[in-house]
């Protein structure tokens, strides 16, 4: 299943009665390859179902990193969008999203699918690249923590997998819910990815509120007057929702 191609294509245009048709005239083709890794997560989110004995996590987000190819199209910066559905109790699921690599001359967009079996995933790429249509393999190992690593197309060791998925009625875990919250007006001390302080206009002591996803804080910036709320998480205040006045 190692294989990863790239074609050149001449595309040919038909218009007739208001309808546009392309199709494939002819084609150069040409083995292609590349590594990746995108391992710097973005609003990444996960949930737990647990029903008949079984445990599964179902996790949507976005992880960035870098693609290392001699193929220009497929060299560049990368960025990965997937849905995983993991079933940790049989360590058994999919993925499914797309993976963007951009270089300063081009792009490519292909969509992805996989097995993950145990945390390494063994499936298929389809898409564009520059002027090229793009086929071909994926092994990586992924995690919804660490995202994508050791990440070959169109080369790599991965055993071939396949799975069925059915139905089955689950109910999702049931996640305690914040039953404190704090409130602040005031101007911003200091901000980061993982943090955010708030000096009160009252004069009272500065807040601090732990930061789950950096875009939450990705428009503020320290100085700035600001209303900041956060929930009581495991007696841990974490942020909300902030926003400049």
């Amino acid at each position: 299943m190692k294989r990863f191609v790239l074609l050149t294509a001449a595309v040919g245009m038909l218009v007739a009665t208001g309808a546009a048709v392309a199709h494939l005239k002819s084609a150069d083709v040409a083995a292609a390859s590349a590594t990746v890794t995108a391992t710097t997560p973005s609003n990444v989110q996960t949930r737990t179902y647990t029903c008949d004995n079984q445990t599964f996590e179902v996790t949507t987000g976005r992880w960035s990193g870098t693609a290392t190819s001699t193929t220009p199209e497929l060299n560049g910066a990368a960025v990965l969008h997937l849905k995983s559905v993991y079933n940790t109790t049989k360590k058994l699921g999919w993925v499914d999203g797309s993976l963007k690599i951009s270089s300063s001359s081009s792009r490519a967009r292909l969509g992805l699918s996989a097995v993950n079996t145990d945390g390494k995933l063994d499936g298929w790429v389809r898409g564009h690249a520059g002027r090229g249509i793009v086929f071909g393999s994926l092994t990586a190992g992924f995690t919804k923590t660490g995202g994508l690593t050791d990440g070959a197309l169109g080369s790599g060791t991965g055993t071939n997998a396949a799975v069925i998925a059915k139905g089955i009625r689950c109910n999702a875990r049931e996640m305690p819910r914040p039953s404190v919250h704090l409130f602040v007006r005031g101007q911003i001390e200091a901000v980061s990815a993982t943090s955010i302080t708030v000096k009160p206009k009252d004069g009272s002591a500065s807040q601090t509120c732990a930061v789950k996803d950096g875009d939450d804080v990705d428009r503020v910036k320290t100085g700035d007057q600001v209303e900041m709320t956060c929930s009581q998480v495991a007696g841990a205040w974490v942020l909300a929702k902030v926003r400049r006045r």
